[in-house]
């Protein structure tokens, strides 16, 4: 019988959680366009209008190209939307008490973020239009140059644990409960004071992972390739990519919030809670800063960027991780 509540607590818990991430994206994604007009010198937006844009698209007619794969063109909205709902459960609110994660979550964490971005790669193969080929192209070339410094700049945290007197662990919930008290005088535990170059390299790659220029946007440029992998989709198929990439406010800046700036920890709920959607917010006003203020860069630009800067970032901080400096 224990067994049974212990299955509809976790239950309970996946649509607490999904329910936090979807009123927090809802608001993330309103502040995002809102901020974003008025640097613009327009006036934005209202609060309704995220949501009221996938509502609409769910009320309209369902529609299959003839030349797609019909089978993959269904199931890869599907594949979006499961991924980032997972991830929204496995990224702990703030708290190292937090049951949902796994002992080696980040590296699962890891897997998903990428079948995230595969989805968007088989929605343009499968959708047969020349843009669309070239938005998964595009997809895929940032994928490729991407992953890895992201992969390494996630782990830091973890491998800097065994450095801190804690045990290595893959556990996002040891990496917050490792970042209590201060640093140097005032300044809080936090990885992003003790490794900023990593904290700057994982910033830059969930930037692009979120859509956001200079980078995000290259597989979706509208004035170059409509709007890439996703030109053939419309309706309810639409409506489920969008309401995916609105769980990404909430996603990936929980997820850098968590590792690099301790999460909620120090208080007690809920204002732990708070503090946590607080500093997420704060990573969404900064994102949404760069995105106005920056150009598109070129595709070839990517490759050049993410595998010399941002690697050498990464890498830089591996270094520093494993002779202990």
């Amino acid at each position: 019988m224990q067994t049974v509540f212990d299955y509809l607590f976790i239950i309970a818990l996946y649509f607490a959680v999904i329910g936090l991430a979807f009123f927090f994206s809802w608001g993330a994604s309103w502040v995002f366009r809102k901020l974003s007009a008025r640097l613009q010198a327009r006036r934005g937006p209202p609060a309704y209008q995220p949501i009221a844009d996938i509502i609409k698209l769910f009320g309209k007619e369902r529609f299959t190209p003839a030349l797609s794969n019909k089978f993959l063109y269904i199931l890869s909205p599907l594949l979006a939307l499961s991924a980032i709902l997972i991830l929204s459960f496995m990224i702990p609110p703030g708290t190292p008490l937090w049951p949902g994660p796994l002992a080696f979550d980040l590296i699962v964490i890891l897997y998903f973020s990428v079948m995230f971005s595969l989805a968007f790669v088989i929605a343009g193969w499968a959708s047969g239009s020349t843009w669309g080929k070239i938005g998964a192209s595009r997809e895929v070339v940032m994928i490729l140059s991407v992953e890895l410094p992201l992969a390494i700049a996630l782990l830091i945290p973890s491998l800097a644990l065994a450095r801190g007197g804690f045990s290595f662990s893959l556990s996002i919930t040891d990496v917050i409960s490792a970042q209590q008290g201060t640093f140097i005088w005032i300044l809080p535990n936090w990885f992003l004071f003790r490794y900023p170059l990593a904290a700057i390299a994982l910033f830059l790659t969930l930037l692009t992972k979120s859509w956001m220029r200079p980078f995000g946007d290259i597989p979706e440029a509208e004035q170059e390739i409509f709007a890439g992998s996703l030109t053939e989709y419309g309706g309810p198929l639409l409506g489920i990519f969008e309401l995916a990439r609105l769980f990404r406010f909430y996603v990936f800046t929980a997820l850098f919030v968590d590792l690099y700036l301790g999460g909620g920890v120090g208080f007690v709920f809920p204002f732990d809670l708070l503090i946590f959607l607080a500093k997420c917010l704060v990573i969404v006003i900064l994102m949404t800063i760069v995105h106005v203020a920056s150009a598109r860069y070129r595709i070839s630009h990517v490759f050049k960027w993410f595998l010399t800067v941002c690697l050498a970032f990464a890498l830089f901080s591996l270094i520093r991780v494993l002779v202990g400096f």
